[in-house]
């Protein structure tokens, strides 16, 4: 990653540049984190002091070594502000709990799901004549993506609000490496550029089980704090698995009641599907939601070797009930993030299917049935602008040629996924069948560390640089 600081800096606006922008935030706040945030944006109006700091600071992250950050990682939950009540380790810290600033922030976001560039794509496959299409997208990005069909994105929520930010079809924004990371304000810009704010307010669960474990009640989401909250897109994911496994001849096998999940004999008889060649349905869920979580966890972890460049305190973990965090308890007055569910008695759980224009699964409400589920999956990846679009961006050299070889889905292949669809949304009553809609699990949090507790207590208890950090902000608090 460059740390040449003499990349050109964005160019200046003229003053009603700047008030149109100013007024485009202030009326449609969802553009940006916030008016000031759209001003800093626009103008680079960070002082000269606050400036050589977050230069020094990106310096630092770039030239951290990665076996020092994996090597150096550690889960740091005790963070400025907290206590740990009784116990071995009682313990309460005397400073204030004080937010991350948003070069910190944006630099955690952009390890975890910052752009870089174009993937290559499946360059290659035996069921299809021209380009493979099993991608979704061609956006490149610091996480790896199941085929690249790549739909992972980011909530986060600390004292300022709520927010969600996506780049999954950030396919205009180059690599960020090349072009953002070289000056704090870029990149404090790029991710600016793709976050929306949802709320004024930190997403506030009511401090016991079950939407906290119990380990987790004292630390998880408290003032301080950002909470990170990686989001997949399972729906999408089983769309794209299906194009790829029907198209490569299996017929999905129902293996919960002992049949090929629909009607698929016309495609035994016209050779699209061998009955022979069965891909259980449990297992394809498994696996798309298992690769799910390896994005998300890749994203979280990410962050997480962040942190240790930067020298904040946080960890990886999952002690924070997903449905109590996405809005299940909406009707007892827990909201969370306001998504939609649907609920059935025959399930344990209820299911997440999306938070409306934000993040939609492929299935009703969204979609007027699973027909038109299909068909607008096809078209993000064959309609105009799409993924395989030849005028779209693209890796290739000559973007055109080759992606101009890619074939849209024949219409028996796409009539085989429609029913499909239709058979386990009927069945199940949602899609996918046996695993949520849209997935959250696991998080990263990140706080400034209490560097008094774990001297007191901790061998080898953290970084030098949490210790210039912890230095630095003492004395942004008068407290050094």
């Amino acid at each position: 990653m460059s740390t040449d600081n003499s990349a050109p800096k964005a160019p200046s606006l003229s003053r009603r540049a700047f008030l149109y922008l100013s007024g485009l935030a202030a009326t449609a706040p969802n553009l940006f984190r916030s008016a000031e945030a759209a001003e800093k944006a626009a103008t680079g109006a960070h002082s000269a002091a606050q400036l050589a700091e977050w230069n020094a600071l990106l310096k630092e992250a770039t030239e951290f070594p990665l076996f020092s950050a994996l090597y150096g990682r550690r889960s740091r939950r005790f963070g400025w502000g907290m206590e740990i009540p009784k116990g071995p380790l009682q313990f309460k810290s005397d400073k204030p709990p004080t937010p991350l600033d948003d070069f910190e922030r944006s630099l955690l976001i952009a390890a975890g799901l910052g752009v870089s560039g174009q993937h290559f794509g499946i360059p290659y496959s035996e069921a299809e004549t021209g380009l493979a299409t099993y991608s979704a997208r061609y956006t490149g990005r610091t996480l790896p993506a199941a085929a690249g069909i790549g739909n992972a994105d980011l909530f986060y929520t600390e004292d300022s609000g709520t927010y969600f930010v996506s780049t999954r079809d950030a396919k205009n924004d180059g690599n960020w490496a090349h072009e953002r990371l070289s000056d704090p304000e870029r990149v404090i810009g790029a991710v600016a550029d793709h976050t929306r704010k949802l709320s004024d307010k930190r997403v506030d669960l009511p401090r016991g089980e079950p939407h906290y474990s119990a380990h987790n009640v004292w630390n998880a989401n408290v003032p301080g704090s950002t909470v990170f909250i990686p989001v997949a897109h399972v729906a999408e994911q089983l769309l794209g698995f299906m194009f790829i496994v029907l198209g490569s001849g299996y017929t999905i096998w129902d293996d919960q009641h002992g049949r090929p999940a629909g009607d698929l004999a016309p495609f035994f008889k016209s050779g699209l599907l061998n009955p022979e060649k069965k891909y259980p349905l449990s297992y394809m869920e498994q696996y798309i939601l298992t690769c799910s979580g390896v994005e998300m966890g890749d994203m979280g972890h990410n962050m997480v070797l962040a942190l240790q460049t930067i020298g904040l305190g946080g960890w990886f973990f999952s002690g924070i009930s997903p449905f109590s965090l996405m809005g299940a308890g909406a009707a007892k007055g827990v909201p969370g993030l306001g998504f939609r569910f649907q609920t059935n008695p025959k399930w344990g759980v209820p299911n997440p299917i999306g938070l409306d224009g934000v993040y939609e699964a492929y299935c009703p409400p969204y979609h007027k049935d699973m027909r038109a589920a299909v068909e607008a999956y096809v078209k993000l990846k064959f309609g105009p602008g799409g993924t395989y679009d030849p005028k779209s961006p693209g890796p290739f050299l000559d973007n055109e040629k080759i992606k101009g070889a890619a074939q849209p889905p024949e219409p028996e292949l796409l009539e085989a996924v429609v029913k499909v669809a239709e058979y386990i949304y009927a069945t199940y009553g949602k899609f996918p069948g046996t695993v949520p809609s849209i997935y959250v699990r696991f998080y990263t949090q990140a706080h400034r560390l209490e560097t008094a507790f774990y001297d007191k207590f901790v061998r080898d208890p953290y970084l030098a640089t949490h210790a210039r950090s912890v230095g630095r902000w003492l004395k942004k608090i008068g407290r050094a």
